[in-house]
């Protein structure tokens, strides 16, 4: 019976049952786990290659023509600061507004980074310097240091102002003009001289008379045929009457005599017909009459023969019988 009840004891006790179930569902599996930390590592990474390369820039907004201010506000919408403003002379852009950025619109900058702006002056402009007695080429050589251009010269006489010299500009000194602008000369021609009538003088008398006006003389290579005896003063220029500047130079030219033409021959012509003809020549024609030839139509005798020379222009008188 020890034995036995010894035997029981040492029994060994039947293994566990299964045990009671869990309420809250299976724990999720190890793949599971690792393909969520997967996705989280690449979108991370993901993200942070965003950034690098794209999230921390911007666009420089576009600004030109506009304020500062309006520059300003749209610069910080925009997420980005105004650098430096430097100012710059514009012949396109109204004075105020911008004319450029850098860096320029569009560029891709850091967020909260800088943009420098350019703000236009407008157009540069110059004062116009007082040219009045200065020589014409130290005029034009002074409006280009200014930053001027010399313009169209013209000519006025002046009492005050010596000959060559600028008697005045348009627009007039101390106007302010766009800079590059040309601005019109006036220089003067000296003081006016009325230049007296020299024909049919003899040239030495000519020179004398030209000299106390204050005029220069100058004597043309070719003579020509005129009424005035062979080396008197048969045409000038500028002619008498006319205004020339003091120190001008009039040109006279000599006479060579009246052109010597041959007389035709009308002798026993009618009246109408001789001085047809004789006018054709270049003649002008006079008529002697007399009691006898009141009524007569024949030319009975000229004054200058037939086939002699006369000058041209002379007149020829005829004798009607």
């Amino acid at each position: 019976a020890a034995l036995h009840r010894t035997s029981r004891l040492e029994t060994p006790p039947p293994p566990p049952g299964p045990g009671p179930r869990r309420t809250g569902g299976r724990r999720p599996g190890r793949g599971v786990l690792t393909l969520v930390a997967a996705v989280l590592l690449v979108l991370g990474v993901g993200g942070g290659v965003w950034y690098i390369n794209s999230g921390q820039f911007t666009k420089v907004p576009p600004v030109l023509g506009k304020t500062e201010a309006q520059a300003r506000d749209r610069l910080d919408k925009a997420g980005l600061r105004v650098g430096s403003v430097q100012h710059a002379y514009s012949d396109t852009v109204q004075r105020g507004t911008i004319i450029s950025t850098d860096p320029g619109a569009g560029a891709r900058i850091r967020s909260h980074g800088s943009v420098a702006l350019t703000l236009s002056d407008g157009p540069k402009t110059v004062r116009v310097p007082d040219l009045e007695g200065m020589a014409l080429d130290k005029a034009r050589a002074r409006l280009k240091k200014e930053g001027l251009e010399p313009g169209m010269v013209s000519r006025a006489f002046s009492e005050d102002v010596a000959k060559g010299a600028v008697i005045s500009t348009d627009p007039g000194a101390g106007i302010d003009r766009r800079a590059g602008s040309a601005i019109a000369l006036v220089v003067s021609k000296g003081r006016p001289v009325d230049v007296p009538d020299v024909t049919g003088e003899d040239l030495d008398q000519a020179k004398s008379d030209l000299a106390d006006a204050g005029l220069e003389v100058k004597v043309a290579a070719e003579r020509v045929n005129s009424d005035d005896d062979p080396g008197q003063v048969a045409r000038q220029s500028p002619g008498a009457g006319g205004r020339a500047a003091e120190g001008d130079t009039v040109t006279l030219t000599l006479s060579k005599g009246p052109e010597m033409v041959e007389v035709p021959d009308v002798t026993g012509d009618s009246v109408d017909e001789a001085k047809k003809t004789l006018e054709a020549a270049g003649f002008q024609v006079d008529e002697d009459r007399g009691l006898l030839g009141l009524f007569g139509d024949t030319v009975k005798k000229q004054s200058v023969d037939g086939g002699d020379r006369a000058p041209k222009g002379s007149t020829i008188t005829i004798t009607i019988r």
